[in-house]
């Protein structure tokens, strides 16, 4: 089963997310990517953030574990990180018409009213420990 390694990336009462274009389809998934071979799902939540928004971040804590599509995804909280979010790496040479990247900060408080927040089951994780972050 492949994994995938997942920022929840907070600070000041907001989250960032990448807003997502693709085919026409409009929506916003949380960041980060597939683990490389030999590495933890810490190491590459660490390199996907610094791969896609180009942030040095701190990974405060693992949070949980879901299923999604066939592959375990693995969600771990970032409160401390340097630089600015912009797209870098595959993301931004990949960018084109009908496939764009763009990093979201959005209200934490606000999450449930994102209908197009992937995957669901994460955003309702989330939701339910808002309050904790």
């Amino acid at each position: 089963m492949n994994k995938r390694a997942v920022a929840v990336i907070i600070r000041d009462g907001k989250i960032l997310l990448m807003h997502r274009i693709k085919n026409g389809l409009e929506y916003i998934v949380f960041p980060g990517g597939g683990l490389e071979e030999g590495e933890s799902p810490e190491e590459a939540v660490v390199r996907e953030v610094k791969e896609e928004f180009n942030l040095d971040v701190k990974v405060d804590k693992f949070l949980f574990q879901i299923e999604n599509q066939g592959r375990q995804e693995f969600y771990y909280l970032i409160r401390k990180f340097s630089g600015i979010p912009e797209i870098s790496g595959e993301e931004k040479e990949r960018m084109n018409e009908n496939n764009q990247y763009r990093p979201v900060w959005e209200d934490l408080g606000k999450i449930e009213t994102i209908v197009n927040l992937y995957p669901e089951q994460a955003r309702l994780k989330i939701e339910e420990m808002a309050e904790e972050f």
